[in-house]
């Protein structure tokens, strides 16, 4: 939409300015011999190009005034989309939300599994749609535990040659349950969080921990709530524990702050 409103308000004030070079070409054999010198012409230029700057910048401004007053509440289905997950379900509106977004599927049977380890093609398959991202077409993958004939080869593809999923030593283990600390690490990577301002402390890893730096960014961003617990950086994340963490990178609304 921002796209719209630039090029239609950027259209008129060029097209303005066409205008109004064109009225004082008719005033007078006198102006219209100053409308034909250079010096006029380039003035006229240099000022139309200030005109569109300024116009840019307050449309800038008024996209982020959009952004902030008309954001609004995600578009959460309220009628259940799986057969096991309730309205009373703690992470409802995050699954009906990844649901609608197309990012995340059932199964056969109509239901989520919510309680269910998620593994690491599925995490894939659920980021390569959210970001809309691909590999290019003549990319070969270099995990070596990945066939061309997998079922999530060209999402495990694209995470790859992003940079957001690499695996360890070689192998990009994709039937393995995602560890709850690879969990940060994916989110931080693919959302591109900032870093934190804070450091915050967890009751069973410190700052010397390999994904800490990754841990403490999502707890900076509120998409974790464990700050000053235990994280539990090696369990395994259920369906639902990831669809709660991925709905809060995704969209602010979900993010509880008290």
């Amino acid at each position: 939409m921002g796209n719209i409103w630039k090029n239609t308000v950027l259209s008129g004030g060029i097209l303005g300015a066409l205008v109004l070079a064109g009225c004082s070409s008719e005033a007078g054999a006198d102006e219209s011999e100053e409308a034909a010198s250079v010096d006029w012409t380039e003035e006229q230029t240099a000022e139309t190009e200030n005109n569109i700057e300024e116009t840019e910048e307050r449309v800038d401004e008024l996209e982020s005034d959009i952004r902030e007053l008309g954001a609004g509440e995600p578009s959460i289905p309220e009628a259940p989309m799986f057969a096991d997950v309730s309205t009373d379900y703690h992470a409802f509106d995050e699954i009906q939300y990844l649901a609608d977004q197309s990012v995340i599927n059932g199964y056969p049977s109509g239901n989520f599994e919510p309680g269910d380890t998620i593994t690491r093609s599925q995490t894939a398959k659920m980021l390569t749609s959210a970001l809309d991202l691909e590999a290019p077409a003549d990319y070969e993958i270099k995990a070596t535990d990945v066939s061309a004939d997998y079922h999530a080869y060209d999402e495990l593809a694209a995470l790859e040659y992003h940079g957001i999923m690499t695996g360890n030593d070689g192998r990009m283990m994709p039937g393995a349950g995602l560890k709850r600390s690879q969990m940060a690490s994916l989110l931080v990577a693919a959302y591109d969080l900032p870093e934190a301002d804070t450091t915050y402390s967890f009751t069973d890893i410190g700052e010397d921990y390999p994904n800490f730096e990754q841990i403490n960014v999502i707890a900076d961003q509120n998409i974790t709530s464990e700050a000053g617990e235990a994280f539990r950086p090696n369990e395994t994340t259920s369906r639902a524990q990831f669809s709660l963490f991925m709905a809060r990178a995704m969209d602010s609304y979900f993010i509880n702050e008290e």
